[in-house]
C-alpha cells in the first residue's frame, strides 16, 4: 500500500499564536508516521491534540498499529512544552488511544538530539508508555513491525 499523507500541524487554526514546529502525519498499512520539525513550543503540541485524536480512530480501524515519530532539523523544545507533552500522552494513555508500539528516529545531526533523546524518553516513561529510539528509519520500521 501507498503511505498516505493524513495532515499536517499546519492546518491547524490557532487561537493566539502559531506554532512553532511543524508535524506532518502519514499513514502507511498499519503505521502512523509523524515527521516532527523543530524546534517545538506549546502550541504545536495544542495543534497535534486537535488534528491527531481523528487520526488515531482511523488507525484503530487497522486494529493493532503503531507509531513512529521522526525528529528532523532541531530537537529542542522548552520545559513548558515538555510538561504539555506529557500531559497530552497521558491523556491518550488513560483513554487507551494510543499505538501498540512507539518508535522516535532522532539521528545525531539533529540539533539537541544528544539532549532532548532522554527527555522524549522520559515524557513517554512519566505517561506510562513506552518509546523506543533509534538513529535511522528503517531500523524504526523493522522494529514496530516486529511487534505488531
Amino acid at each position: 500500500m501507498t503511505a498516505k499523507k493524513l495532515k499536517s500541524t499546519d492546518d491547524f487554526d490557532p487561537q493566539k499564536f502559531r506554532p512553532h514546529g511543524r508535524v506532518t502525519f502519514t499513514k502507511d498499512d498499519n503505521l502512523l508516521i509523524c515527521e516532527a520539525h523543530g524546534p517545538f513550543d506549546k502550541e504545536l503540541i495544542a495543534a497535534i491534540a486537535d488534528i491527531e485524536l481523528s487520526l488515531v480512530y482511523e488507525m484503530q480501524k487497522c486494529g493493532q498499529w503503531a507509531d513512529i515519530i521522526v525528529i528532523k532539523e532541531n530537537a529542542t523544545t522548552s520545559s513548558e512544552c515538555l510538561a504539555a507533552f506529557t500531559d497530552y500522552l497521558s491523556q491518550l494513555g488513560r483513554a487507551n488511544l494510543h499505538s501498540l508500539v512507539t518508535a522516535m528516529v532522532i539521528d545525531d545531526n539533529v540539533i539537541g538530539a544528544d539532549v532532548m533523546t532522554p527527555q522524549f524518553i522520559d515524557a513517554y516513561a512519566d505517561a506510562g508508555l513506552n518509546l523506543t529510539v533509534f538513529k535511522e528509519l528503517n531500523h524504526a520500521k523493522v522494529f514496530v513491525k516486529l511487534h505488531l
